[in-house]
């Protein structure tokens, strides 16, 4: 009797238990973002690439207007943390980084880059 009542209770606790959220992608990135000086605070640790937006995960276009940032790869930088999507913090190691990002001037450049 008490096992039945130890695998009832076991199978009580699965059921009950919240399924697993899994982390956002690179490509999930878009929205208002803000900038924390600790990487250890921020969401996603980023490497800006420099040289060339071939090598980096997402193509970044800054908007001015937050409404415009409904895509993979638009940000609008924020000051304020409780309005972010996300928050971000750049790191001088690629190693370290979540993902690498290119900034371009050119909103027709910017998505997400599938590898």
């Amino acid at each position: 009797m008490s096992f039945i009542f130890v695998l009832w209770l076991y199978w009580v606790g699965i059921m009950a238990s919240p399924p697993l959220q899994s982390r956002p992608t690179p490509c999930d990135v878009f929205g208002q973002i803000y900038v924390e000086k600790d990487p250890y605070l921020a969401t996603f640790r980023v490497f800006v690439e420099k040289n060339n937006e071939f090598n980096a995960h997402v193509v970044v276009f800054e908007e001015t207007n937050p409404l415009f940032a409904d895509k993979p790869g638009f940000w609008y930088f924020t000051n304020k943390r409780g309005f972010a999507n996300y928050s971000i913090a750049y790191v001088q190691d690629r190693n370290v980084a979540d993902f690498v990002v290119y900034f371009t001037d050119r909103e027709l450049y910017a998505g997400c880059n599938r590898r």
